[in-house]
């Protein structure tokens, strides 16, 4: 737990208004449970100690129907139940058609491609390849970048 808490894992709460922060929050306890190499157990412990508020009393209730349909849970186990509550597939679908047209209009590119970022998760699984991606990127740009781009041949997204 101490290495755990050195890492700075946010909390949470509750949804506040950043729709995505369920799924930042799962980002981010992946990438600290990915570099402490953690157990399920370990996991589950420090799921615990990271709810707060609501969040702990929805977790204190769900956990025991986790461990009745399943004795040793998952990670994914978690995030399925997890993201069912706080992250609900209609939220999802909402994400996917906002992905889908997304484009740059008054925005900086900086900002574009931020939101793009975000937003990929929800893209069906074919466009999350590199040659789709950088596609889907290029035509979502303002049609006076798009054309300076066209003519460099950008062939990845990065």
């Amino acid at each position: 737990m101490e290495k755990f808490k050195k890492l700075h894992p946010p909390s949470f709460s509750k949804v506040k208004l950043d729709s995505l922060q369920p799924e930042r929050w799962i980002s981010a306890l992946g990438k600290a449970f990915k570099v402490l190499e953690c157990t399920n157990a370990q996991k589950f412990i420090c799921i615990g100690y990271q709810l707060q508020n609501k969040a702990e009393a929805w977790w204190k209730s769900t956990r025991p129907n986790l461990k009745a349909t399943h004795p040793d849970p998952t990670w994914d186990q978690f995030k399925e139940v997890f993201f069912k509550n706080y992250f609900p597939e209609s939220l999802r679908d909402r994400k996917e058609v906002e992905f889908s047209t997304l484009t740059q209009r008054s925005k900086i590119v900086l900002d574009y491609q931020q939101q793009f970022k975000d937003l990929l998760h929800f893209a069906p699984e074919h466009l999350r390849n590199e040659a789709s991606k950088t596609k889907k990127f290029e035509k979502g740009l303002k049609p006076e970048i798009r054309a300076m781009l066209s003519i460099t041949e950008i062939e990845t997204y990065a």
